[in-house]
């Protein structure tokens, strides 16, 4: 796949994570925990394919691009994948526990997705699309 169709299936890819976090959220307010821990094993195995491929292709051009100081901004954005995935394990094992718990960590995981999609897609994707072009001008290799 190419680097722009990548930037495209990461974005893509947003957009069903953000899908799977309102149908958690719904299975929650109904009082749903199966549905909480299904639609959370579902997005487990997305989340974690997304970020190896945003560390591994886009992290990766910027910093050979642009060195850890141009990518500095991006570097902390997806410091954030990390959080994120703990905070989807402690919903996870909240899940069949405790409703109020869960209705909060649910919330602030569903505020720190969308800030963090938002960065990505605004900040982040179009800086390793710029960085691709640039590379592609100057004749250089491609990212594997």
């Amino acid at each position: 796949m190419d680097f722009e169709s990548l930037i495209r299936v990461l974005a893509e890819e947003h957009r069903v994570m953000a899908a799977a976090l309102a149908r958690m959220e719904e299975a929650a307010t109904e009082g749903d925990f199966d549905g909480i821990a299904e639609t959370l094993r579902e997005l487990d195995s997305v989340f974690r394919q997304h970020i190896a491929d945003e560390e591994s292709q886009i992290l990766r051009l910027l910093i050979e691009e642009l060195g850890v100081r141009g990518a500095e901004a991006e570097i902390k954005v997806f410091q954030q994948h990390r959080p994120i995935y703990k905070l989807m394990q402690l919903i996870s094992e909240l899940a069949p526990k405790s409703a109020p718990d869960l209705k909060a960590d649910q919330r602030l995981l569903n505020d720190l997705f969308l800030e963090h999609t938002s960065l990505e897609e605004q900040g982040v994707f179009p800086k390793a699309l710029r960085a691709y072009r640039d590379l592609q001008r100057e004749g250089g290799s491609k990212p594997a």
